[in-house]
């Protein structure tokens, strides 16, 4: 058997082949900046510590020269022969490739700590990195036995009849730039990130020029040494990708979350095969090993997150079924030998369908024939503000009674699925009133035990009387902030066993947590969101973990593919805030909130469990004043900016409401066709933090837009435009049948039309479908009046929402206008 089957799941291990201390400290000796001290220049700046720029521009007579489009394509192709060239003798192809792949970086470190101490942090670094990457198609690898690792040549009998992608030394060995990445990473910290940002996406556009020109190739030995060169560029691809995640993982984890501190969570896409995109590979590898335990909804969401993809799960999946892998599974109850597929949460019954009875949950303690508690009503009415349950005497208490929240409040966080849900009041215990005495009296030892004199809970806290329950949902936000911890109760968590509290042990935690049922509810995310500064979860045997404490341990010693997940999670990250600036900074994430866009976007897949609540979810999380209806929401944010990329997006739309139609109704995405006989698709927000903003204005939304515009499905569509001199270019046949397309579905009874594609300062195309690396999100919009009328006030074009379209990228894009200050619309 070949050595690859037993190092799949396993971490990179140091050797001649791989890494080595010596090589680390030789590569930062080799690239630390030595200042000049006898002729010392004073108006001469350091150098940049890392640069990955040579096939952008070149430097001559003291002057940068960018290069076009098709001269830095061209230059790409040139390194890829070179790098073909470096494979044509087996004999040492991974120093040659690695060589020349060096030169597009220029590094000059100037490090402030001991070189041992630095080569150290990156030696364990590299070491808790996956041993080899992602595979990519075997259908594709060649058995070439004269490019095997170490390891594998010297086991050679042991092959199977195909060369395992283990089995390549490309995949094992690790190049000076990942060592480069770790280092300046190490070194320079956050002020990393925008050249590591540049440098995976000239990675990434190498890769997809490599595979353009494999494809041309016939010949079938050339067509093997590309696929070294193609492995060669994805392996250093996927560890730097992960390496530059973990350290925006650890500004986060030492600062506090913030999407919008400097960094790119999106990077660019990429071919990594011949006609096979970046997140065509994920999907096709994410779900070989995926645990049938495990939702295939809540895993598809994580799969498709910015930062996600690409990634190798093959570890996460093993951490898992340390306690699942042998469990069936439960998203369909008549077929337990599998989970949901993943492609829409009304097909798993975790989310809708199963019937779970309130307080039919008991604690393991209990033979499940306790008896109900209900409130004293007259308590819970004598208490003004947030309430929340006195812990008294579980055993001979007979109601619920109840005092004001504290900051020595236990806050609980659970899934009302779980059996757990119900409310205080007295009624039919066939409807769920009450609480299980076995429950409360777990909750009041919890509680307890951390120091706590009290507990809240939805269900004993939050009656059905009407002004009550809006009385409570408006204290939820003080009542987590201030609470003394916030406890996370999953009957997924609450089945893993710590009583060896292992780094295995913490990573399960962790993989467990992404996935689980709680953490898909948009309620239980507002309830951690605020929550988050010191939250725990209650594992097997009623044991109380703290999870910054597991993220801790394992951003520090753990597998970092695991660790990294957490940046798809901000509400288990810690908080931003700092209480002496708070209320005084305009900044949402100092004062403990979320922005519009980043809150909508990680809404956009959590639903609530009633209509309405989504806004008001939202809404919390934006300040702690509630709105219910959606149009007040957005009225009530006039005047302030929004992120173009933000609308694009299958969110239900405000379509009947002047000056709102391109407004969200709802943060939650909803499935659309853009034909009858195409499959539904969701197209969940991104808060990209990379498009031109736009104002929210009374008569609508004014924001700059790159345009193509067109003629609509009304009769007479083109003699109206030549008669009021607006007529528009001759259409290209080309694209034709995707302008037909959107003048079925959304231009009936409209004269014109207009695409529009967000766009901003930097080089990455916000409209790009992060899902799918094939399809450009575009937004139509459509209108009777292209002329100015003598009584408008402005110049403004002014256009209604119509929706959202995939436009297939195998298909010319039509021309579209530069989005430009002065070429402002408004969306009414």
């Amino acid at each position: 058997m070949s050595g690859s089957i037993s190092i799949e799941n396993e971490a990179l291990l140091p050797s001649s082949s791989t890494f080595t201390l010596d090589r680390i400290r030789n590569q930062l000796q080799k690239d630390t900046f030595h200042r000049d001290l006898e002729t010392p220049d004073p108006h001469r700046s350091s150098p940049p510590s890392f640069k990955c720029e040579r096939l952008q521009y070149s430097f001559a007579d003291g002057a940068h020269h960018y290069y076009t489009e098709e001269q830095q394509l061209a230059r790409r192709e040139e390194l890829c022969h070179q790098l073909l060239m470096a494979t044509a003798d087996p004999d040492g192809h991974c120093s040659r490739l690695d060589d020349l792949l060096s030169e597009i970086v220029d590094c000059n470190f100037q490090p402030n700590e001991d070189f041992e101490k630095i080569s150290g942090h990156v030696f364990r670094l590299l070491a808790r990195l996956p041993a080899r990457p992602l595979p990519l198609p075997k259908d594709s690898v060649p058995y070439y036995p004269d490019y095997l690792s170490t390891y594998s040549a010297h086991h050679l009998d042991s092959l199977g009849p195909d060369l395992l992608w283990y089995d390549l030394a490309v995949t094992s060995y690790v190049g000076a730039n990942v060592i480069r990445s770790a280092l300046v990473l190490v070194i320079d910290g956050p002020g990393a990130f925008s050249v590591l940002d540049d440098f995976l996406n000239t990675i990434a556009n190498l890769l997809t020029t490599a595979s353009a020109l494999s494809s041309l190739e016939q010949f079938q030995p050339l067509r093997q040494r590309w696929f070294l060169v193609r492995a060669f560029l994805w392996t250093c691809w996927q560890r730097c990708s992960m390496i530059y995640f973990h350290g925006i993982l650890g500004r986060n984890l030492k600062s506090g979350f913030s999407d919008h501190g400097g960094e790119s969570f999106i990077l660019d896409g990429m071919e990594v095969s011949p006609d096979l995109t970046i997140q065509e590979l994920s999907r096709m590898q994410a779900t070989q090993d995926k645990p049938r335990y495990m939702c295939g909804w809540a895993f598809e969401l994580l799969r498709s997150n910015p930062i996600c993809i690409g990634l190798d799960f093959r570890r996460f999946f093993s951490r898992y079924s340390m306690t699942f892998g042998a469990m069936p599974g439960r998203c369909i109850a008549s077929h337990p030998e599998a989970s949901c597929l993943g492609d829409e949460p009304g097909r798993c019954q975790r989310f809708k369908g199963m019937r779970i009875k309130n307080q039919s949950a008991h604690d393991m303690s209990c033979d499940g024939t306790c008896e109900r508690l209900f409130w004293d009503e007259t308590s819970y009415r004598s208490v003004s503000g947030a309430r929340a349950v006195d812990l008294g005497d579980s055993d001979s208490c007979t109601s619920l009674v109840y005092l004001s929240a504290s900051p020595t409040t236990l806050a609980i966080s659970h899934v009302w699925s779980h059996g757990q849900g119900g409310r205080p009041e007295k009624g039919p215990l066939d409807q769920g009133h009450g609480l299980n005495r076995c429950l409360h009296r777990r909750y009041v030892t919890v509680a307890r035990s951390l120091g706590c004199d009290s507990y809240w809970m939805d269900t004993p806290c939050i009656p059905e009387d009407h002004r009550l329950r809006q009385e409570a949902i408006e204290k939820i936000n003080e009542v987590f902030e201030h609470s003394k911890v916030t406890l996370v109760c999953d009957k997924d968590i609450m089945a893993i066993d710590t009583s060896d509290n292992t780094l295995e042990v913490r990573e399960l935690i962790l993989a467990t947590i992404l996935v689980c049922d709680w953490n898909l509810r948009a309620w239980t995310f507002l309830e951690a969101f605020r929550g988050r500064s010191n939250v725990h979860v209650l594992c097997k045997n009623n044991v109380v973990v703290s999870l910054k404490e597991t993220v801790e341990v394992v951003y520090q010693e753990g597998a970092v593919d695991i660790a990294l997940l957490l940046l798809s999670a901000p509400h288990l990250l810690p908080s931003a805030i700092t209480r002496r600036f708070q209320n005084r900074s305009s900044s949402p994430f100092v004062n403990g909130f979320l922005t519009v866009e980043t809150a909508g976007s990680l809404l956009s897949h959590r639903e609530a469990s009633r209509p309405g609540d989504d806004i008001v979810i939202w809404s919390l999380l934006l300040h702690d004043e509630v709105y219910k209806d959606p149009k007040a929401f957005w009225r009530s944010r006039e005047g302030n900016f929004l992120s173009t990329g933000f609308l694009v997006s299958s969110a239900p739309r405000l379509g009947k409401n002047k000056g709102l139609t391109w407004a969200p109704a709802s943060p939650t995405a909803q499935l659309i066709r853009q034909k009858p006989d195409d499959p539904p698709t969701r197209l969940l927000a991104y808060d990209d933090g990379e498009s031109w903003p736009g104002t929210i204005r009374k008569d609508g939304f004014l924001a700059r837009w790159r345009m193509y515009e067109f003629t609509g499905k009304c009769p007479g569509a083109r003699i109206l435009s030549a008669l009021g001199r607006t007529e528009l270019d001759p259409e290209n046949p080309a694209y034709s049948g995707n302008l037909q397309t959107i003048r079925h579905r959304y231009l009936r009874g409209f004269c014109w039309g207009v695409l529009l594609r967000p766009s901003g300062p930097g080089s990455r195309d916000p409209g790009l479908h992060r899902s799918d690396g094939r399809r450009i999100l575009m937004i139509v919009c459509a209108t009777n009046h292209r002329q100015r009328w003598p009584w408008d006030k402005d110049d403004l074009m002014r256009w209604r929402w119509r929706g959202v379209y995939e436009w297939d990228r195998a298909e010319p894009l039509p021309d579209f206008t530069p989005a430009t200050a002065e070429d402002q619309i408004l969306i009414v």
